[in-house]
């Protein structure tokens, strides 16, 4: 037999004894029993729940805002004349009550000029009472008291009324009529010397000093009020469905007092671009013993209390689902249950549309999903 046969009947058998071992090792794998696979058992996981009860719940949104003064005006001069010294003086942080003179100028001249008219009108009228004795008598006594109680240094009465036409167009033709008119003007203009204060208030800026002159159109400062204050705050639009004019506003200061109540005034109807908020206007009123600290210009924070939210419950802003969902346990599983979010703030929000009783997570639970089992904790 040659040395190649030799070889390949080798190889033959070789092959054919390992094909062999294969099969008899898989016959006894194959005949070993299969170890048992053993499920290891869930374990629940602790959660907080708590129940659905549902009320009247009231959206409270938070603002805040720089406090104006409601009353505010800048002060002009009306007429020519210097500033006169002494009394109250018209400088910055001056504080005066409403009625009080805030300015007085020099007034001596067009006061003299003014008494020179007033006795000629009484020169007029007194060579005039012959002839209304004479052609109209029934006039004639109210004008007899009128000339007896004038008095040049006192401001014009009303005349007397006139008892017919002729009467009317004689002392019309006497230059009466004109004169009086003329004098009342004079006084309106001689009370534009002497500035009152509207209402009660600080004088913030003060342009002018005492002895200086004063010109006609001259601005002389600023008068800001201290009674009754606004503040406007920039909400955001999503607020703004539950923001009512006449909604309650509480303002607070730094260390959390009270410091303002009102109610909302104004919301404007239009929404800035840019930060996607509208603003709204609060008429707010210092609280008791407050009244130093509510001052024109300061910053406050606070809130806006709405209409009420009936049949809702107020909870965490992180359990309310990107789909309006909450999760809710049922038989030892999370759930999901859609709701309708009436309101929602920074950190809360109002729900309703839920079975009173409803069982849910009281707070956010990671990798949550429907399925997941669960148990409340004690």
């Amino acid at each position: 037999m040659s040395p190649v046969l030799k070889s390949i009947l080798r190889f033959v058998a070789g092959a054919a004894i390992l094909a062999s071992g294969l099969v008899v090792a898989r016959t006894l794998i194959g005949m070993k029993p299969e170890a048992p696979i053993s499920t290891r058992p869930v374990q629940p996981r602790p959660v907080k729940a708590m129940a659905f009860a549902p009320g009247d719940v009231v959206p409270v949104t938070p603002i805040e805002g720089r406090v104006d003064a409601l009353h505010r005006m800048d002060v002009f001069a009306e007429v020519n004349g210097v500033l006169a010294l002494g009394g109250k003086e018209f400088r910055e942080g001056t504080r005066y009550r409403q009625g009080d003179v805030m300015l007085r100028l020099d007034d001596s001249e067009p006061r003299a000029a003014l008494v020179s008219q007033r006795s000629q009108l009484l020169q007029l009228l007194s060579t005039s009472l012959a002839d209304l004795r004479l052609d109209y008598g029934d006039a004639w006594p109210n004008w007899q008291a009128y000339v007896t109680n004038f008095r040049v240094d006192e401001a014009l009465a009303p005349l007397p009324e006139f008892m017919s036409d002729r009467e009317r167009l004689f002392l019309a033709n006497r230059g009466i009529l004109s004169a009086y008119h003329s004098i009342r003007a004079a006084e309106e203009r001689l009370e534009k010397y002497t500035v009152r204060a509207p209402f009660n208030g600080t004088v913030t800026t003060a342009s002018v000093q005492p002895g200086a002159l004063v010109r006609a159109g001259q601005p002389v400062g600023t008068f800001v009020g201290e009674d009754a204050f606004e503040v406007k705050s920039a909400v955001h639009a999503r607020y703004l469905d539950r923001i009512r004019s006449a909604d309650e506003v509480e303002f607070v200061e730094e260390t959390g007092e009270v410091v303002a109540t009102g109610e909302v005034m104004r919301i404007a109807n239009n929404v800035d671009a840019s930060t996607q908020s509208a603003s709204v206007f609060c008429a707010v009123t210092p609280v008791n013993g407050s009244s130093a600290t509510l001052r024109d210009g300061r910053y406050l924070s606070g809130t806006i209390r709405s209409g009420a939210v009936p049949e809702a419950m107020a909870v965490r802003l992180d359990l309310v689902q990107p789909d309006n969902t909450v999760f809710a346990i049922e038989g030892g599983e999370l759930v999901k249950r859609p709701v309708q979010v009436a309101f929602r703030s920074i950190d809360a929000a109002i729900i309703t549309g839920l079975d009173e009783g409803t069982v849910l997570l009281a707070e956010p639970v990671n990798g949550a999903y429907p399925g997941m089992a669960v148990k409340t904790a004690e």
